[in-house]
Parts: structure tokens; sequence; C-alpha cells
């Protein structure tokens, strides 16, 4: 429970000032979210799924992944991705090496629900964009440290690129196509596949350092 502490002497800390504008900032970017589901008739968490699917890495595009990634019950992701198949956003797939999976990929009117989607990360990279670049490494830094306590603490879900997963080795591939390297899944990633997001099944998995 976050305890938001005001009164006329300001902040008690640096803590608390720190808290209270995470919260605020949280407050902001979930007003960004419910404004773009009201102009595109979507709830939070419908948008949420066409963001996680248009960024998540192929084994991760399926209704398991969505209730990882979500942090929802399985019955409740399954029925957003029916609403988001209905609505033709989304799409069913069998997978061509064992049929037995199905794969969900964003179509193209899901495509450009997801451009009007990233005008939230617009917004914020704007706000970002005003500090020096020094202050924004910084603060990618902390924040890095902030979500690891918080996923450690089963808050978040284990779920982020690879780059800032601890089994990514960058530059660990072995051609020109795929230069980096997953030590988690054998397997060498090209640089695209470097950006998806992936959500990893082990409990309790940190895997920002």
């Amino acid at each position: 429970m976050i305890i938001i502490i005001i009164d006329e002497g300001g902040y008690n800390s640096e803590l608390d000032k720190a808290s209270l504008l995470l919260y605020r900032i949280a407050q902001g970017i979930n007003k960004l979210i419910r404004e773009k589901g009201e102009e595109n008739d979507m709830s939070a968490t419908q948008i949420q799924t066409v963001v996680f699917l248009s960024g998540a890495h192929p084994r991760n595009k399926n209704v398991g992944s969505i209730a990882r990634r979500l942090q929802i019950a399985q019955p409740t992701a399954s029925r957003v991705v029916d609403s988001l198949v209905g609505k033709g956003l989304v799409k069913r797939q069998r997978d061509e090496k064992d049929r037995r999976r199905v794969k969900l990929q964003v179509t193209e009117d899901g495509q450009e629900v997801k451009e009007e989607i990233n005008e939230i990360s617009r917004v914020i990279e704007g706000a970002i964009r005003e500090l020096s670049v020094n202050r924004q490494e910084a603060l990618g830094q902390d924040l890095i440290k902030v979500a690891g306590k918080l996923q450690s603490q089963g808050h978040l879900s284990a779920a982020l690129t690879c780059r800032y997963c601890r089994y990514f080795e960058r530059n660990g591939g072995s051609t020109k196509e795929r230069p980096h390297h997953c030590k988690l899944t054998g397997e060498d990633l090209s640089e695209e596949e470097s950006y998806l997001e992936w959500v990893h099944e082990e409990s309790g998995l940190n895997m920002i350092d």
C-alpha cells in the first residue's frame, strides 16, 4: 500500500516524494489509456492486449502469455481475445509446426489501432525528452531497479524485452543476421527479435538485474 503524505511542511522525505510522483505518473498513464480506449470503443485490457501482441515474441502470442503478462485469469484473457477477434482486431492461426497450438496475430485494423495507441508512448517520451541524456540514462537505470523490486514481490509479471533480460548475450550470436544470443533458450536472436517482449513461465523469476 502506498501512503501519500502531504502537509503544509511539504514531503516528509525524498522517499515520500518519489512514491507520490510514481503514483501520479501511473494515474496519468491510466487516464491516457482510458481516453484512447473510449476513442476506439475498447477497454483498457483490450488495449493492453493489442499492445502486447503487437510486440510479443512469436512464442508468446497466445492466451496463456496474455494472462501472465496482464496478470489476469486465463478465462478472462480468453474472453478478451474473443472480443478482439469479434472486432476484427485480432485473428487466430494454427501453428504450422504444432496444429494443436493456436497463435494470435494482430490484424491490419488492429495495427492501425496500435498506431493510435502509440500516441500514449509519444506523450511519455516527450516528457522524458526534456531531461538531459545523462538524466534519461540515470532515470532508466533507477526505474529498472524499482520495477525489478516490484516484480520480485509479485506485483509485476516476469516480462520484458530481451535486452533487459539477464539471459541476453549481446553480440553472442553466430551470424550477422542473428547477432545476439539467449542463454535461456539457446537461440540466436536478430536485432528485431531482441526488442520483442518475452513472458517467462518460471514462477518468481526475476529477469531484471
